[in-house]
């Protein structure tokens, strides 16, 4: 049976995309909501078409923002599935915010955007690779051009700004997908980007890196606006110029279905983006502090 994850599906354009692929398998799949709203995720799944009995649909509760709870969550599932076919990552908050950091040390925007996707991919890799019809990925987030890296900065500790946090997210989640076309086992023994250019076989695998544009998601609520301007003059206006979730959703699961293998950017619209490589450099150094720093944080 087909499985799909959906990480921060509870809320936004997560849970709309859940909702499509629910109605695309007619609710003949395996459906698992990753994310703290227990009660958002109880009315998702009852809206799901009516489906076989050999069908699951399930909520697994999890604070991504902490990434032990997120190497948890992955132990779980490696023991209880047996492949994934589709990875969708929304978890998030608006990142208008200064550095507000977590239990573990890292900002809440980092670890919930970048840190928390980059460990659901890393571990569920194996599960992943079992996928018959080539398993895909779908993080949607800020696609789009890389930046300069601070080398001695990489979690943003310093000078923490709105500007570096976006072309850090950005940056960092292009290198993380720009390495994942590669083999797992690759991967592993963390062999460069030239050496991966020789590969002679690449995986059968989809990894989509999105930019939603303006969404009217449940974040922009007066709770959760950072913006000096006023909440109630931003909004109206925001409001004309963005789209429902559902339609979002709906634009960014139909590219998903047709993502090629390989590694692809998307624009609000669903279309293609175009993609310039990260530097071998810049991609050796993000990855190791990654690696580094999410394995650190393993539960042991």
């Amino acid at each position: 049976m087909i499985t799909g994850v959906f990480v921060g599906g509870t809320s936004g354009i997560g849970r709309a995309m859940a909702q499509a692929f629910a109605r695309h398998t007619n609710g003949n799949a395996h459906i698992v909501i990753i994310g703290r709203n227990k009660i958002a995720a109880a009315e998702l799944i009852a809206s799901f078409p009516k489906a076989d009995t050999n069908a699951i649909h399930e909520f697994i509760p999890c604070d991504v923002s902490l990434i032990t709870n997120v190497h948890h969550t992955t132990s779980e599932l490696a023991r209880r599935l047996q492949r994934i076919d589709y990875l969708v990552l929304s978890s998030g908050i608006l990142i208008f915010a200064g550095r507000n950091e977590t239990s573990e040390g890292l900002d809440d925007k980092m670890a919930l955007s970048y840190y928390s996707r980059w460990t659901f991919i890393h571990d569920l890799m194996p599960l992943m690779q079992k996928s018959e019809r080539g398993a895909k990925v779908y993080s949607i987030l800020a696609a789009g051009a890389n930046s300069p890296i601070e080398k001695d900065n990489l979690d943003l500790r310093k000078n923490h700004t709105f500007g570096k946090m976006t072309a850090a997210l950005t940056t960092y989640t292009n290198v993380a997908f720009q390495v994942n076309l590669f083999t797992y086992d690759h991967i592993l023994n963390k062999i460069t980007l030239l050496e991966q250019k020789f590969a002679k076989e690449e995986p059968n695998r989809s990894f989509n890196h999105a930019f939603p544009g303006f969404v009217r998601s449940p974040m922009l609520t007066p709770s959760t606006w950072y913006w000096k301007i006023p909440y109630y003059l931003v909004y109206p206006i925001f409001s004309f110029i963005s789209v429902t979730p559902e339609v979002s959703g709906d634009i960014h699961f139909a590219a998903l279905l047709e993502s090629p293998p390989g590694f692809h950017s998307y624009n609000p619209k669903g279309k293609l983006m175009q993609y310039k490589p990260a530097e071998e450099e810049t991609v050796d150094i993000v990855w190791e502090h990654t690696l580094e720093l999410t394995e650190r944080l393993h539960e042991h």
